[in-house]
């Protein structure tokens, strides 16, 4: 028998961690509050087979899927599997997800979406340094764009995205500047400051 509910009431975390405890095999689909397709996670005997999240795979689409925190899920025991991509404990991608979840959320506050970022000069360290760069260009973008371009193609998350940028930031390769208050508010530091990030 399947089970349905909202996210709201059961978190995705808690619901991986039943079909883990519980050993359950079966397709996982989960939906936005809009109710669009947010990703799917496949299990077999409690262990992750198989995630997708728009173009993330395996490790990186769990690692995004897991800060849903709006829309519902379906759970089809019955559903045919498709050929497993990965065998992971559960456990442990829930460990490693829930302590990228915690920085990324610090990281957005360091670097919120509508901070610009502007290239001073200077050389990348690694490939994702370089893509950032790359897609920079000579000019300025917002930290949210910047992001958004880095994570197209699959093999990077806002997570990585964000750290990339950071070191970058610290190196004195680009400078971020953060937005403006109006009216002597806050940035929005609670939940995900990223709107154009969330699903």
């Amino acid at each position: 028998m399947g089970l349905k509910g909202d996210l709201g009431e059961l978190p995705l975390a808690d619901l991986v961690e039943m079909t883990s405890v519980g050993g359950k095999t079966g397709r996982l689909v989960l939906f936005d509050e809009e109710d669009v397709v947010a990703g799917v996670l496949m299990f077999r005997g409690g262990r992750l087979v198989g995630a997708r999240s728009g173009e993330l795979t395996a490790e990186k689409a769990f690692y995004s899927l897991l800060g849903l925190k709006t829309g519902s899920f379906d759970f089809d025991p019955s559903a045919e599997l498709e050929d497993d991509e990965v065998n992971l404990p559960t456990e442990s991608l829930l460990i490693e997800g829930m302590r990228r979840l915690d920085e990324t959320y610090r990281l957005r506050r360091r670097l919120p979406a509508p901070g610009v970022v502007r290239y001073l000069g200077g050389e990348p360290d690694d490939a994702l340094e370089a893509r950032l760069l790359g897609y920079l260009g000579p000019g300025a973008r917002t930290v949210g764009d910047v992001v958004e371009g880095i994570i197209v193609g699959g093999d990077a998350d806002e997570y990585d995205a964000l750290h990339a940028l950071r070191r970058l930031a610290s190196r004195e390769v680009v400078r971020v500047e953060r937005p403006q208050l109006d009216g002597g508010g806050d940035l929005h530091t609670g939940g995900p400051p990223q709107p154009e990030l969330e699903r």
